[in-house]
């Protein structure tokens, strides 16, 4: 089976290795490299228009983000979907991690903070606009959502914490799970009109709008400094994610 590839998808070999990593990353996000298939790196490279090398750096950059693995003899292949069983404990170890790092983040909050902190919120509501549904929605708020978890996980002052939390890569699974319904080889399958029904009901729930409104609540309890309400507010919000989100990755596991 042929890799599909988006249109403009190949690229100049004069382009830096960041670059051929973002095209690659997007490959495996949108399901055109799909999950658990050998990546081919003369193939890859032939079809981006740029040497191996280029690949091979951005592989083992993808290999970081937990998007492909590396098997010695076989060379890379991409990670499978998370099970229903990793999504949940991924979910439980934010819960436990993210509730510390807001009451920590509160209990040292500086002028910096506030003012990065306000910073994102502003990106977030710029960059998803009024876009309640659909990819580019969800990758916009995905982006968003990442950046400001990441602050508030190195505002607590911990760099062991912040990392750990950073190594989960939970943003880029969730929006990987989020775009498995929209790859080229779903469009007219039965299973996969489901899971697209699915979808939308998440959709039309306001994903973007409460989440960027959960994300101020959360950002103005730290900025007051009340630790106990940011701590609560942040379990909320990432168990009310938790719930919404379930039934799509149940589906998706299903169809497996």
């Amino acid at each position: 089976m042929s890799t599909t590839f988006p249109e403009g998808a190949r690229i100049a070999r004069s382009v830096l290795s960041d670059e051929t990593y973002g095209v690659i990353r997007d490959l495996v996000l949108e399901h055109r490299i799909a999950p658990g298939r050998r990546v081919n790196i003369d193939s890859l490279s032939a079809e981006l228009g740029v040497s191996p090398t280029p690949v091979r750096e951005a592989l083992a950059r993808l290999e970081s983000d937990g998007l492909v693995v590396k098997v010695p003899l076989r060379g890379y292949s991409t990670t499978p979907l998370l099970t229903v069983r990793e999504f949940v404990e991924l979910t439980q170890f934010r819960v436990l991690i993210e509730q510390w790092t807001a009451a920590q983040a509160s209990a040292s909050i500086d002028p910096a903070t506030t003012a990065a902190l306000r910073a994102e919120l502003e990106t977030g509501r710029a960059t998803t606009g009024a876009g309640e549904a659909g990819p580019e929605a969800f990758r916009a708020l995905t982006d968003h959502d990442a950046r400001f978890h990441a602050l508030i996980a190195k505002s607590a002052g911990n760099d062991l914490i912040a990392q750990s939390f950073e190594r989960t890569h939970f943003h880029l699974h969730f929006l990987r799970l989020y775009l498995a319904s929209h790859s080229a080889e779903a469009e007219g399958d039965a299973d996969h009109r489901r899971l697209n029904a699915v979808l939308e009901e998440y959709d039309r729930s306001g994903q973007v709008s409460r989440t960027i409104d959960n994300h101020a609540a959360i950002a103005e309890a730290i900025i007051a400094g009340d630790g106990a309400e940011a701590s609560q507010l942040m379990r909320e919000h990432i168990e009310l994610s938790r719930v919404r989100f379930l039934p799509v990755v149940e589906l998706i596991a299903s169809l497996r």
